[in-house]
């Protein structure tokens, strides 16, 4: 971890936060990305003088081809050792945005996967470089697939399907960059369970009450992070999921490379 240079979205509060934070720890250079200035700071100051804080709207295509411009400068040719994309917004309803986009799927998948390949170069730079998907609670994405033909323009009323399609998509495009990756670089879908976050704050009040009452049985059940591995004792990216490294079976749906394939094509096609 020493030395390296990682990139954190997201880092602005809650797991981007944390996970910034511990990794200045272990002596890495972070770029701190998020919307807001202040929070950045706040973050920076916990990472020490080694922190680039460097803002970015992930609802903007531009602001994330800045961002990529960003690390890319900051790296001067060095490698690029990780991402960890722990950004994400949940809201009932999901405007469109000037690019086209609902909110909710821009920002908390097709953004990520942008720039990710944008960066891809300096990632396959680094020995064992890693790409880290933060999604939603795992055993709420059984049967849930991506609807790519919904994701463009306002969708009203449904942002929370949106949110659970974008965390399905990160499956998706965790399995693609294993493939693609062909062992060079490793890349995880981490489901750190049901946690108090501002990420509920757009929410109807009903809604959230029951998130309220509900959250300490959710959380009973996703007391551990789940990881996207080879096998419970591997540490990098197959299509089978593991809890406390032991194999979950309820894996959000079987892995269909073909049609994965096909659709992140399209989802390239349109970025």
């Amino acid at each position: 971890m020493k030395d390296s240079v990682w990139l954190v979205t997201g880092a602005g509060s809650g797991v981007g936060r944390t996970l910034a934070v511990a990794l200045a720890s272990s002596g890495a250079e972070v770029i701190l990305a998020a919307r807001t200035r202040q929070a950045l700071e706040d973050t920076a100051a916990w990472c020490g003088e080694r922190a680039l804080v460097a803002e970015v709207d992930l609802a903007d295509p531009s602001s994330v081809d800045s961002l990529a411009a960003v690390v890319r400068q900051r790296l001067a040719g060095r490698p690029l050792a990780g991402i960890l994309h722990a950004a994400g917004v949940m809201l009932w309803d999901s405007a469109a945005t000037p690019s086209g986009w609902s909110r909710v799927p821009l920002v908390n998948a097709v953004s990520p996967w942008r720039l990710t390949l944008a960066l891809e170069p300096s990632l396959l730079a680094a020995p064992g470089a890693r790409v880290l998907f933060v999604a939603g609670a795992a055993f709420t994405l059984n049967g849930v697939r991506p609807h790519l033909e919904y994701w463009k323009g306002a969708q009203n009323g449904k942002g929370m399907t949106l949110a659970l399609e974008a965390a399905a998509a990160k499956v998706l495009m965790v399995r693609s960059l294993h493939r693609r990756w062909l062992g060079r670089a490793s890349a995880f879908a981490f489901h750190p369970g049901f946690v108090k976050s501002s990420l509920a704050d757009g929410l109807p009040l009903p809604l959230s009450f029951l998130g309220c009452v509900a959250q300490p049985f959710l959380s009973a059940r996703c007391a551990n992070g789940e990881f996207l591995a080879l096998d419970a004792g591997a540490g990098v990216l197959s299509g089978q999921m593991v809890q406390n490294r032991r194999a979950v079976p309820n894996c959000p749906f079987p892995p269909d490379q073909a049609a994965e394939t096909a659709w992140l094509n399209e989802l390239e096609t349109l970025l």
